[in-house]
């Protein structure tokens, strides 16, 4: 699920943003924007604060088109400017931050772009009453980069796409032990080839949380989602959920939500869908491991697909004072039941952000990404349109930003 945690220090907060826009798009892949308003940081008192910076940043990409066919290096000069935002009040918070990027490359200038990237993430939560919290969310996606707009993974080569991935929450304490949840969400992808498919989730999650002990959580839930992909047939899942959260200690968490998709359309089945989560905090950082199976779209290769994914995060903050670097595995596919669509990739970023002073960071970061298709899925010459991919980036960078608080 995603998370927009924005702190009292607000370097930090655009150093971590125009990262995820600039050079470090795989932990962008994990952002899932949430269905339970209790999963978002809580309103606090803060004040007006307006971030905005730049960053500069230097690129080493191996493989610029993702397509191992036409496999080619490049140098790339990132120009990222951007802005966050942020207020809040015991009541209500609202946090935003929008980031454009513009390219220059060394070997080939023909791919020159003043707005190359865009990005957008932004949240709202309101505490209408002691015991009613309502949320909002919006996500948008702008890049070049196809295995970095859709949450699949999915590669399908160089190829100017976008995402948008918004909607909204309650939830409601019917008791102290009780919590009764709802959200909506509306997804989109919008693909500039036209070998792509085209498409628009639309989704809806209930949910009663009860707390058995201070420890344990039962969680009984519904999942609808209808999938609506360019020229083909529309299709639609149910997935009713059985689901638990044990704190094991102090720091260490554990979820575990599954239950049955039984999926209609074009073809009539029901497959496992499971959420599963372990995270555990340490003086020096924190550690979560996670897996996910789902019906989802398959970035715009058509149609429906199981999607998985799993890895692990590892964050260190306190390997020495303003350092932090995260990184971690993370392993997906994408199948379809008639294995038309069948890819599998590997991806593993690090990335380190060191702040001299308030207002400048160093930001560093490497990205392997690795896939591998079988799938049947061709363009009118007869090549694939997902295609093997094997990717090697690195980035160097400087940020400026400084906050302006209006009391």
């Amino acid at each position: 699920m995603f998370v927009l945690r924005l702190s009292a220090r607000p370097l930090a907060i655009v150093a971590a943003a125009a990262v995820l826009a600039v050079a470090f798009p795989t932990f962008g892949q994990l952002l899932r924007p949430p269905t339970d308003p209790q999963n978002l940081q809580q309103p606090r008192k803060s004040p007006m604060t307006l971030t905005p910076s730049v960053t500069v940043s230097e690129e080493f990409n191996d493989n610029v088109f993702l397509d191992n066919t036409r496999k080619e290096w490049d140098m790339i000069t990132r120009i990222t400017p951007g802005v966050t935002f942020e207020v809040g009040e015991p009541t209500y918070r609202l946090a935003a931050g929008y980031f454009f990027t513009a390219d220059l490359y060394a070997r080939h200038p023909e791919l020159n772009q003043a707005f190359d990237a865009h990005s957008f993430i932004g949240d709202a939560v309101w505490k209408a009453s002691p015991l009613l919290t309502l949320n909002a969310f919006d996500t948008f996606t702008l890049t070049t980069d196809t295995n970095l707009m859709n949450q699949e993974s999915v590669a399908t080569g160089r190829n100017r796409s976008y995402s948008n991935y918004m909607g909204g929450g309650a939830s409601y304490q019917v008791d102290p032990r009780t919590t009764v949840r709802g959200g909506a969400l509306w997804v989109v992808q919008h693909f500039q080839s036209e070998d792509l498919f085209d498409s628009d989730t639309y989704g809806l999650d209930l949910a009663v949380d009860r707390a058995f002990t201070p420890r344990f959580t039962g969680t009984i839930g519904y999942e609808y989602r209808f999938f609506d992909i360019q020229n083909l047939p529309d299709t639609t899942t149910h997935t009713p959920r059985l689901g638990v959260r044990f704190r094991f200690t102090e720091t260490i968490t554990g979820t575990l939500s599954a239950g049955p998709t039984i999926e209609t359309g074009s073809i009539s089945r029901v497959t496992p869908a499971v959420i599963a989560s372990l995270s555990q905090r340490y003086g020096w950082g924190n550690i979560s491991l996670d897996y996910t199976r789902a019906v989802g779209t398959a970035g715009g290769l058509g149609g429906t697909a199981d999607n998985q994914s799993g890895g692990a995060t590892v964050q260190l903050t306190s390997l020495m004072p303003r350092l932090v670097v995260q990184g971690g595995p993370r392993y997906n596919s994408s199948v379809s039941p008639n294995h038309s669509i069948d890819v599998q990739g590997f991806t593993l970023p690090v990335q380190a952000t060191y702040r001299l002073q308030t207002g400048i960071a160093l930001i560093a970061a490497y990205q392997f990404f690795h896939q591998r298709s079988e799938s049947r899925a061709l363009t009118p010459a007869g090549t694939a349109i997902a295609a093997d991919a094997d990717q090697n980036r690195v980035w160097v960078g400087i940020q400026f930003g400084y906050p302006f608080k209006f009391e």
